[in-house]
């Protein structure tokens, strides 16, 4: 259905952006599902945060060790956690399905070849969420004059964006270089013959 609702607005293009659609498609089209993705990410979290928020969720205590006093979540931050990760995981589902099917169109022979894309998808992910954390923590030194709440958000939105344009260029590359790789086909001379016991 959105591949539809995507090729129904390149058609309505002029002929110049068409020929630059044409020249960066698979970007293009990379850059389209992944907005549609965040937008899933943010409903998702929204519903589950709204079904959460009157459950009797408890906080939750790390104890200290070593020196170190430990960790309190309250019961609003576990039940921010637990709606953050139902929506990452169903956005990086669907974003897993329309990279694969539409972006950048990979074919797999075997269930296993399916579960290696599969896994080093979710591993990019979970590379690029610790790496936008990591550009928001730094941020917090110059959104946080406190260091508890962000009281300066036009630098907040600057470092949000900036982690934003980070993953997703990261997300894009690892995919079409590691997890939904082309290989390159060998010239018929060096191809094995086919072996009948596998068809």
């Amino acid at each position: 259905m959105f591949d539809k609702i995507l090729q129904f607005f390149v058609k309505l293009l002029p002929a110049p952006l068409k020929k630059l659609y044409d020249k960066y498609e698979e970007l293009i089209i990379y850059i389209y599902y992944g907005l549609l993705t965040t937008i899933l990410n943010l409903i998702v979290q929204g519903v589950a945060q709204m079904i959460l928020n009157p459950l009797p969720i408890s906080g939750l205590t790390i104890p200290g060790f070593w020196g170190w006093e430990g960790l309190v979540w309250d019961a609003a931050a576990v039940k921010t956690t637990i709606a953050t990760a139902i929506a990452w995981t169903v956005a990086v589902i669907f974003a897993f399905y329309v990279n694969k099917k539409y972006v950048f169109k990979s074919v797999t022979k075997s269930f296993k070849q399916l579960m290696y894309e599969f896994w080093t998808f979710i591993s990019a992910r979970i590379a690029s969420l610790f790496m936008e954390m990591v550009i928001m923590n730094i941020g917090a030194h110059f959104y946080s004059t406190d260091g508890e709440t962000v009281d300066n958000l036009l630098m907040y939105w600057i470092f949000k964006f900036t982690a934003q344009v980070v993953v997703t260029l990261a997300n894009y590359f690892f995919s079409k270089l590691v997890v939904f790789r082309k290989k390159k086909d060998k010239p018929a001379e060096e191809q094995p013959a086919s072996d009948p016991t596998e068809e």
